[in-house]
């Protein structure tokens, strides 16, 4: 009989494992905003938010912690005085402050792009709202698994 090796396995990596499994599961039903969502933005912004190619998020779908989960955005816009971006607001619906950033631009002197990083409680689609000079309402979403809480 042959020697048995030992698999070491480390707590990182055995949550790695447990999230990326779990995200499959859990990211196709969840990937879509709910009614509660989109009625919360509506409030909380004082518009309806429409889905748009112009603003582009980009966060990573799964991250190991929720304390600082990198966000990226970028809104196409001239920044001329007949087609620019107000502000942007990053929600994150299921933390306990769900405006986590606001943004504003300033026209002709800022481009419209963000990186950073955000504190998730949980799983959630996290939203950009773009509000542009004619009033319009750009919406990006993505989905974010957390392992761990980063409000507590």
């Amino acid at each position: 009989m042959g020697e048995t090796q030992g698999v070491q396995f480390t707590r990182r990596a055995l949550l790695s494992a447990a999230v990326a499994g779990s995200a499959g599961l859990l990211a196709p039903g969840s990937a879509d905003a709910d009614d509660d969502e989109l009625a919360l933005i509506e409030r909380l912004i004082g518009g309806v938010a429409t889905p748009s190619d112009r603003v582009r998020l980009t966060m990573p779908s799964v991250f190991p912690n929720g304390y600082t989960v990198p966000l990226a955005f970028q809104i196409e816009a001239a920044m001329t005085e007949t087609d620019h971006v107000r502000k942007v607001i990053v929600l994150a619906p299921q933390n306990p402050i769900v405006e986590v950033a606001a943004f504003h631009f300033v026209v002709q002197r800022s481009e419209p792009r963000i990186s950073t990083r955000i504190r998730l409680a949980k799983p959630q689609n996290v939203f950009a709202v773009a509000q542009m000079n004619d009033g319009a309402l750009l919406m990006a979403k993505t989905w974010v698994e957390v392992a761990t809480n980063g409000c507590s």
